[in-house]
């Protein structure tokens, strides 16, 4: 795409990594989810995001090197203090490709996931996310230049994957969306709540 280049020196990465994650239901205004991502050091990546329902701006945290003791469910009581459903633990193969404006420093990230859970591997879904990670200026970021990029980006990508006979659809949709969804159509992969 004219204007922008791959991200020196981290163009491409390839991850491969298993997902326990648990749907933040009560108090309200904590909704959303907590996962638990195992590391190759024995510990896991605890990632947060809030928000009610699939949207394109979500607030995230990320803590490493997170040792639950007691267990993912006690853990998310005992540190954030929110009740947490868990859903089916999943298997996340992404490929990443990573890319900087010339014009603003902005660096995207366009993700290729295939998401299949670990209970049941044909339960899957494949997407392509795109994300703005961080921006490479001196000056504070625009944002009206990151979301115009993001769109410019996206219309790029989409016509690529229909060239490549790809369909495609625009949405939202969330990794804790799909696992509802998947828990709603097959009951039988419900966790038991004492995970």
């Amino acid at each position: 795409m004219v204007g922008y280049v791959p991200e020196y020196r981290d163009e491409v990465q390839a991850w491969d990594y298993a997902n326990h994650l648990f749907q933040v239901i009560d108090p309200e205004l904590e909704r959303g989810y907590v996962s638990f991502i195992p590391t190759t050091d024995g510990k896991n990546l605890v990632k947060r995001k809030w928000f009610e329902v699939d949207s394109f701006d979500r607030r995230e945290t990320h803590t490493y090197g997170v040792v639950p003791e007691r267990g993912f469910g006690a853990y998310i009581r005992e540190e954030f203090g929110v009740e947490g459903r868990p859903l089916p633990p999943f298997r996340r193969v992404r490929y990443d490709v990573n890319c900087e404006s010339l014009i603003t420093g902005h660096v995207y990230g366009i993700f290729f996931d295939a998401v299949s859970l670990i209970g049941a591997p044909e339960v899957q879904m494949k997407q392509c996310e795109l994300e703005h990670l961080r921006s490479r200026t001196v000056v504070e970021p625009n944002s009206d230049a990151v979301l115009r990029e993001m769109s410019d980006i996206s219309q790029w990508l989409e016509a690529f994957l229909v060239e490549e006979g790809v369909r495609t659809m625009r949405t939202y949709y969330s990794k804790l969306t799909f696992l509802l969804d998947a828990v709603a159509v097959r009951p039988d992969l419900t966790v038991d709540g004492n995970s």
